[in-house]
């Protein structure tokens, strides 16, 4: 009788195909990456309370007149009592002829320059032309990012650097600028009498910080008020909704101290009168003012709140009704994702002042892993700060010498990860 062939081969067969299936699972698990981890890295959080108020600011309106109006101050640009802020024009044809008054006295101012430094002789020809450069760039910058915002400026520098390159080395400079200027200054005059004809200047009777925006505020609120204003009826101001005087040339912020009345939640969220906090404003300017906190009246719904500040007028002078933080606290620590925290459960002793067991308790204990050369570290930590997605450690032992550190890697994906093992 025969013996049979067939046995040997199928139990061959099935050997070859577990061999195949055991490289396969061995050559898959070695391809692929399951180790995915993030830097940790120092980070301060800001804690504070939300309000909404209103900047409060003492304002005189500038009274306008029929006509196109032409600014001459900048928003926020300082005034004296007696300067000229506004001009209103009856004709639009005004309009052309302020611009090439604008035109004219700055070539002046250039040429100039360009006579004086050619007659002192103190012209740098190389710093003029990196002057050129720069101003080219910076037109280029601009025009990429579709700002126009600047432009005007930036093609005076240009216009005044190409201006003064162009006369400071010639040796007949100093007769020629003279006429130029000379030609100028007439053209200049006969501008300035025909504007006279057709215009109206508006001049700052007091002194302060010029903004050309009225919004019906002004009438409003004042810092008189502010002694003896309630929760109730800022509230109502709040709901105001005010409009600005069309007509108007701007307005004068005079004296140099600005307020913010603010309603807080019900209850003290932890502030002190007299005390300086961060405001952190992000409607229309996107900053924090370190501003005192003169008054604070506390009530169960709602906290009324009145800072003031010296600082930061002319970067505020369009703010007016606004959301913003108190910041309270800031909080340092080591930024990890929330994946990255695992928590272990022990059961511990309880003991009293001397020292004896009166019973046991549950603690939670927080640790991260991270990778030290090739090998997982498990690091206990405290946690200091729970966010939506990361946390805000330290180490438990701040002097231990294997800590957590800012700049440390650590293993989000910590399934089957434990102290000491390879993982790469």
């Amino acid at each position: 009788m025969k013996e049979s062939k067939i046995a040997p081969k199928v139990l061959i067969a099935i050997l070859c195909l577990g061999v195949i299936a055991y490289m396969s699972v061995y050559i898959f698990q070695a391809w692929r990456d399951d180790l995915v981890t993030a830097a940790a890295y120092s980070y301060t959080q800001s804690v504070g309370v939300e309000g909404r108020g209103v900047v409060v600011r003492r304002e005189q309106t500038l009274p306008g007149d029929s006509g196109y109006l032409d600014l001459i101050l900048s928003e926020g640009e300082k005034a004296a009592a007696g300067d000229p802020v506004a001009l209103f024009y009856s004709d639009p044809s005004a309009l052309n002829i302020r611009q090439s008054i604008r035109s004219l006295e700055s070539e002046i101012k250039q040429l100039q320059y360009a006579l004086t430094a050619s007659a002192s002789g103190t012209a740098d020809a190389a710093a003029l032309d990196g002057q050129i450069v720069d101003a080219i760039v910076g037109l280029r910058s601009l025009s990429a990012d579709r700002d126009l915002s600047a432009l005007d400026s930036a093609a005076l520098a240009l216009r005044t650097s190409v201006f003064r390159r162009a006369y400071i080395l010639e040796d007949s400079a100093a007769g020629e600028l003279s006429r130029l200027i000379a030609d100028k200054q007439s053209q200049l005059a006969e501008l300035n009498r025909s504007m006279g004809q057709v215009s109206k200047t508006v001049y700052a009777p007091v002194p302060g910080v010029f903004s050309g925006e009225t919004d019906g505020w002004e009438g409003l609120v004042s810092p008189d008020m502010l002694s003896s204003l309630t929760a109730g009826q800022l509230e109502e101001l709040l709901r105001e909704n005010p409009s600005g005087d069309p007509t108007a040339a701007g307005k004068l912020i005079t004296g140099s101290t600005w307020y913010f009345a603010a309603l807080l939640p019900g209850g003290n969220p932890g502030l002190a009168e007299g005390r300086t906090y961060d405001v952190s404003f992000s409607d229309g300017w996107y900053g924090a003012v370190s501003m005192t906190l003169d008054r604070l009246e506390v009530g169960e719904e709602q906290t009324l709140a009145v800072f003031s500040a010296r600082t930061h007028l002319a970067d505020t002078t369009l703010l007016r009704v606004q959301t913003v933080d108190v910041i309270l606290d800031e909080i340092e620590g080591i930024r990890i994702p929330r994946r990255a925290l695992e928590v272990e459960t022990v059961t511990e002793d309880v003991t009293d002042e001397e020292g004896n067991v009166t019973g046991t308790e549950e603690v939670n204990h927080y640790y991260v892993f991270t990778v030290v050369s090739s090998q997982a570290e498990r690091q206990e930590v405290k946690v200091v700060y729970t966010a939506e997605t990361y946390y805000l450690v330290r180490p438990a032992d701040e002097s231990a010498r294997d800590r957590l550190r800012a700049g440390d890697e650590v293993i989000l994906t910590t399934a089957g990860v434990y102290d000491g093992k390879v993982v790469r």
